[in-house]
């Protein structure tokens, strides 16, 4: 069953609810008739919400893609850093091809030896040292999750090439081998009030506060002050809610 998408239809509510209030109230105002700004409005309301949601909804879509691939990269480098040397070297054969053999510690294919060193921290330069006192005719090659400054350099040095996650996910992604699940995927997911606590941070206090007395201080210059009033309120009502949740 397809989620229901909420981020996508508020901000196009959002969109065509803006389009309306401004219409209906210049029509009004110039016009001096409701009906009249009733239709022009729920007119604009229609459109900027159908244009509204054709280009945010690409725009998530594209987003939505990085994102999970990003998503997918974090969890295969905890993957890999966690999985046996074993694991780790039939699936380098794997993905590398037929022409690709198991040698030891290492997969030679077309006169490179690959290495692998998944960790959760950075390659250093001792882990580069090692490969360089590795006595071999290949060139050498060594898969990891990312490498330091100074290792990469190191092994551009000494002519090994440095493949991070990157492009070991593209690699595995090209040949169907991506994992079907992830080690620890569903491990500590934040529950909900986290979510929400995390999205209403301190800081968005003092932006909501000032920005919905604003708009409370504007309902006593302006032709239809139940607008500024309802939304300086809610500003408000957010503003203190922030505060509240995140005491402690």
């Amino acid at each position: 069953m397809k989620r229901l998408n909420l981020p996508l239809i508020t901000d196009t509510f959002f969109s065509a609810l803006c389009a309306f209030l401004l219409f209906f109230t210049t029509i009004r105002y110039y016009t001096k008739s409701a009906v009249l700004g009733l239709i022009f409005g729920a007119a604009a309301a229609l459109l900027f919400g159908a244009l509204s949601f054709i280009y945010i909804s690409g725009k998530m879509n594209k987003s939505l893609l990085l994102s999970r691939d990003e998503k997918n990269k974090k969890l295969l480098s905890l993957h890999l850093s966690l999985s046996s040397d074993e694991y780790l070297l039939k699936l380098i054969k794997s993905a590398l091809g037929e022409n690709a053999k198991i040698r030891g510690k290492r997969v030679i294919c077309d006169d490179v030896s690959y290495f692998f060193n998944f960790k959760m921290q950075p390659l250093c330069e001792d882990d580069i040292a090692k490969l360089i006192k590795f006595k071999t005719e290949n060139k050498k090659c060594v898969f990891c999750n990312l490498a330091s400054h100074d290792a990469a350099a190191l092994a551009e040095h000494f002519a090994i090439t440095v493949k991070g996650i990157d492009e070991v996910f593209a690699l595995l992604k090209k040949n169907n081998l991506l994992p079907e699940k992830y080690v620890y995927e569903d491990a500590a997911k934040p529950k909900f009030f986290s979510r929400i606590k995390a999205r209403f941070n301190r800081k968005i206090c003092a932006p909501l506060f000032w920005s919905g007395a604003a708009l409370l201080a504007l309902s006593y210059f302006t032709f239809f002050p139940i607008y500024y009033i309802v939304s300086g309120g809610i500003m408000l009502i957010l503003s203190a809610f922030a505060l509240v949740i995140n005491r402690g």
